[in-house]
């Protein structure tokens, strides 16, 4: 296996950043501190008649304490300014906002127990088409009709979450109390991946999710269910999933049907070439995409890249501008 089957070996179970953290201390009993933080601006015109100039910023900050040879404390709480949940919340894109911040338990074999508005195991499903700087995620878009906090359903408020890896085979369960900000009752999830190593014929890497939400106010309930699988060969990465996700308030029912292929090509040390097809349908909003992205990155180094794509759009209706609308997109990201 080449450079990006290596990816396979590392757990997508902890998500976010926090996979990329320095540790900017450690203690002599094995306790870290770590950072992560990226500072990017891209020039684009989607959603726009016009090409306009954008920026964001991440900072994350957590560790761990060691409480013996097997069990840590750990914690992680990662912030950004123009991320979604600033404009979902009312606040304005250009606040500073939560996109993770949970605290828990790491017993090692025992798997990992974590709380708040942890990094959703589903992120294991939605990776799979999350691969591209330009484009958002399809998956599980309504899921903010019952949990105003899910601004993606893998970053969800008062989640209770246990996770572990088992050989092959890794696994997440949570239970989702919501808080007095949403409209949630309760709510629950579960992900399993499960990675077969073909020797010289690459690794295949399946995955299944399903996540339930009971409204409470509005009495709305809501479903997601997903399968899909990557499958890495040489320097070469492909994805495909299919997802569908309903919002029921008891006289309407509004469900999408998500397709996605991705494919990622290692072309050298320094480029990375990417391509995608997303397809989405639902009758009750009279919402269609056909999306296919072409994109090129540009690695300055390691932790730094230039990225340059165009979205081909062929839809109906509107999710992030006009579903028509073709968009381009450049950017500067730079990650320490």
């Amino acid at each position: 296996m080449k450079r990006v089957a290596l990816a396979v070996a590392v757990s997508a179970l902890l998500g976010t950043g926090y996979a990329q953290a320095g540790t900017i201390f450690q203690g002599a009993d094995g306790s870290t501190i770590d950072i992560y933080g990226r500072l990017a601006f891209n020039v684009t015109d989607k959603g726009e008649d016009d090409v306009k100039g954008k920026f964001d910023a991440r900072l994350g900050l957590g560790g761990s304490q060691t409480v013996n040879d097997d069990v840590s404390v750990i914690g992680w709480a990662e912030y950004q300014v123009n991320a979604a949940e600033g404009a979902n919340a009312g606040k304005g894109n250009d606040s500073f906002t939560a996109r993770y911040v949970w605290a828990g338990i790491d017993a090692g074999d025992y798997g990992r127990f974590t709380g708040g508005r942890v990094a959703s195991g589903l992120i294991m499903f939605t990776d799979i088409a999350d691969v591209f700087a330009a484009s958002d995620i399809a998956i599980a878009r309504q899921v903010g009709e019952v949990d105003s906090t899910a601004t993606q359903v893998f970053r969800q408020d008062g989640t209770l979450q246990y996770q572990n890896s088992y050989d092959y085979l890794d696994v997440s369960v949570a239970y989702i109390l919501g808080n007095s900000d949403s409209d949630l009752d309760t709510g629950y999830n579960i992900a399993l991946r499960y990675t077969f190593d073909m020797g010289n014929a690459g690794k295949l890497a399946p995955v299944v999710i399903y996540q339930a939400n009971e409204g409470d106010i509005s009495d709305k309930d809501y479903y997601v269910w997903g399968i899909g699988t990557r499958y890495y060969i040489g320097d070469a990465l492909f994805g495909l999933t299919y997802s569908e996700d309903e919002v029921d308030d008891g006289l309407i029912k509004s469900k999408d049907e998500v397709v996605e292929f991705t494919i990622v090509y290692d072309v050298s040390d320094e480029w990375v070439l990417r391509g995608g097809y997303r397809w989405l349908d639902n009758d009750q909003d009279e919402l269609e995409l056909s999306d296919t992205t072409l994109e090129a990155q540009y690695k300055l180094t390691s932790r730094s890249s230039v990225f340059g794509s165009y979205v081909f759009r062929d839809g109906e209706g509107s999710y992030s501008g006009d579903a028509d609308d073709d968009y381009m997109y450049l950017g500067l990201r730079y990650e320490y």
